[in-house]
């Protein structure tokens, strides 16, 4: 689903605007779109939708549209988009181009392509900018201009220092006066500064409770979808911050400066280190420490640490915590990732739906008991998406 932003704004431009207007809506999708919050809000929103059909069909619809779920978004987004803008050829090509590239994410040739794609406009989106630019205003001159422009915006972003070649008050100048551009790269440079800080303070969290198991790493690694270039940064930190757990505050510190007064991020924070803490069984005596220093040095309120702390520690009066009890009854592990417990969901669905009871001529005490389990399946799984949000 990674390119909903360039496909979408790419098809409506070259309708409207032609071939400069494909380009510049594939490089407006891909900053606006695909790099932002925004493709996320759009996956887990389609998440939710396809959660609260699953829950009201009938059990004689369900099994069909399961059946046809991994193989509908892209046909859709593409025959509609195709239809309304070029008519019928643009309803056959777009609803094959559309399935190709979003309901085809198990097929070998098609996730290269789509990640040598992607990849390529990480890398180089400052210099495609550049040549937008002289190409719209048909200036060879700006054309190179904007390419040599582009080659020190790319090799600062990634690689967080400019090129050999002293042009520093050029990128200076440029950081200055474009006012889209510093929007976006500061956008982009304080999420990954998040990962970064979470990164450390990740390690030395795992690092706690004696060394860092692969449930640990693993869990991690869920948190956030990175390239394979920031992928080696992270690993990078990772790796350096886990050998002791001195340090951690450096980090805390860090992330107290990104959060701000943003209340929400700050749960979100101290609720996915609970996770890392909690990976290998309940957080430990000085994991504990780490996790409520870290709340006070990003001023997040004492109550709501208490909160997210009562779900993740034993309680005295019962053996495991709430959120311990709805993954028993998914019959999952609080290691398993979200796709593996959306699909043990499905499975229990079909398992007790009681629809399928009564068209086998199931007694009523016997639909009584599946729709009550039915709805404790269904509590237990939309808590759980809800305790897993970023």
């Amino acid at each position: 689903m990674f390119p909903i932003g360039k496909f979408t704004l790419s098809i409506l431009g070259l309708r409207f605007f032609g071939a400069m207007g494909f380009f510049w809506g594939m490089f407006i999708g891909h900053l606006l779109v695909d790099r932002t919050i925004l493709r996320k809000i759009i996956k887990q929103y389609i998440s939710t939708i396809d959660d609260n059909i699953r829950i009201m069909l009938p059990y004689s619809f369900y099994k069909y549209y399961t059946r046809i779920e991994n193989n509908i978004f892209g046909i859709l987004i593409g025959s509609i988009l195709g239809a309304l803008t070029f008519g019928f050829p643009g309803f056959i090509v777009f609803f094959l181009l559309g399935h190709i590239m979003f309901d085809m994410p198990d097929n070998i040739y098609v996730g290269r392509f789509r990640s040598v794609f992607e990849t390529f406009w990480n890398k180089h989106w400052g210099k495609i900018f550049g040549v937008l630019i002289g190409l719209s205003l048909k200036n060879n001159l700006i054309v190179v201009i904007g390419v040599i422009l582009g080659f020190i915006v790319d090799s600062y972003r990634l690689n967080g220092k400019t090129p050999k070649i002293n042009l520093n008050f050029i990128t200076h100048f440029w950081s200055r006066v474009n006012l889209l551009k510093l929007y976006l790269h500061s956008a982009q440079a304080r999420e990954f500064a998040l990962i970064q800080a979470m990164s450390g303070l990740s390690a030395k969290i795992a690092k706690a409770d004696g060394k860092v198991s692969e449930n640990e790493i693993r869990i991690f690694k869920k948190m956030f979808e990175l390239d394979y270039n920031e992928n080696s940064k992270i690993a990078d930190i990772f790796n350096r911050a886990k050998s002791t757990t001195s340090g951690y505050e450096k980090f805390a510190k860090q992330l107290s400066l990104i959060a701000k007064d943003n209340l929400e991020l700050k749960e979100n924070i101290i609720e996915n280190l609970f996770k890392i803490a909690s990976a290998d069984g309940y957080p430990t005596h000085e994991q504990l420490n780490i996790l409520k220093n870290t709340a006070y040095i990003i001023d997040l309120p004492n109550g709501n640490y208490e909160i997210i702390e009562e779900e993740y520690t034993p309680r005295p009066t019962t053996s495991s915590s709430p959120l311990q009890t709805y993954y028993d009854i998914l019959g999952v592990s609080p290691t398993a990732g979200d796709t593996e417990i959306k699909a043990r969901w499905k499975v229990l669905i079909m398992q007790y739906h009681p629809d399928h009871a009564a068209a086998l001529g199931a007694q009523k005490e016997e639909i009584e008991m599946l729709t009550t389990r039915m709805a404790e399946i269904n509590d237990a799984y939309q808590r759980i998406m809800k305790s897993r949000k970023i």
